[in-house]
């Protein structure tokens, strides 16, 4: 899977222009392995997009409130999502975690949300660069993942994004990617996870690293950034699933 978060960044003629591109530039089946994360007051736009054009672009949100019933101002609950026609919702991002201060309680609120609303979850975990340059990324990592087996989830995926490489430009070594990415995979299965959706890679990506990373068997797709803002390196991207493939 090919996921654009796009975060704070938008408008509506963006969205109109970037979705245009897209079905210019790939064909529907790799359109099927994309999903599109803009910010929340475009979804309904992107929504309306995909279906007037039979797009074969699912769409997911950003985040998503803990509550599945609240007079949260401000809040966005998992049923407004998927009637927006979310499929998707990402989860435990290092930037709320880290500015929002979004601990396990929270995030467990937040997967149980999705839950009840069948939307299917991009969990994303990673490690600082302290704790790597300690030793410490597979326990940090098997500690963020402990909050998952508390859910019910089916059609689950993890976005293994180190944070050191976020918006650093830096991606980290491929070697490094396939260690970590096998001890995920290893960990959700030994919890039998249902219809576990794999283990995808966020961290500076381009069109330059994709290839590489993606010939990794260990990889199941890509969660990107900045790239994800300029259709044609969207794309780009997305098309190294071909050869992937081949």
């Amino acid at each position: 899977m090919f996921i654009a978060n796009w975060k704070m960044n938008g408008s509506e003629s963006m969205l109109t222009g970037w979705l245009e591109g897209v079905d210019k530039t790939l064909d529907k089946n790799t359109q099927s392995e994309c999903i599109l994360c803009p910010p929340a007051c475009f979804l309904f736009q992107a929504s309306k997009i995909i279906k007037k054009q039979e797009l074969g672009i699912a769409l997911g949100a950003q985040d998503i409130d803990p509550k599945t019933a609240s007079s949260l101002t401000g809040g966005i609950g998992g049923s407004m999502l998927k009637e927006l026609g979310c499929e998707y919702v990402i989860i435990g991002h290092s930037e709320r975690r880290e500015l929002f201060k979004e601990d396990d309680s929270l995030l467990l609120e937040k997967l149980k949300s999705a839950f009840f609303a069948n939307l299917k979850v991009i969990f994303c975990v990673g490690e600082s660069f302290e704790e790597k340059e300690k030793g410490r990324t597979l326990n940090v990592l098997k500690k963020q993942l402990e909050i998952i087996y508390q859910v019910p989830l089916n059609n689950l995926m993890i976005a293994y994004e180190p944070v050191w490489a976020i918006g650093s430009g830096e991606t980290a070594e491929v070697k490094y990617i396939k260690e970590v990415h096998n001890k995920i995979i290893e960990e959700i299965k030994s919890h039998e996870k249902g219809n576990f959706l794999g283990v995808v890679y966020g961290g500076s990506i381009n069109s330059s690293s994709s290839k590489e990373i993606l010939s990794l068997q260990e990889v199941d797709g890509l969660l990107i950034g900045g790239s994800s803002l300029e259709h044609k390196e969207f794309s780009n991207i997305a098309m190294s699933i071909n050869e992937k493939k081949g």
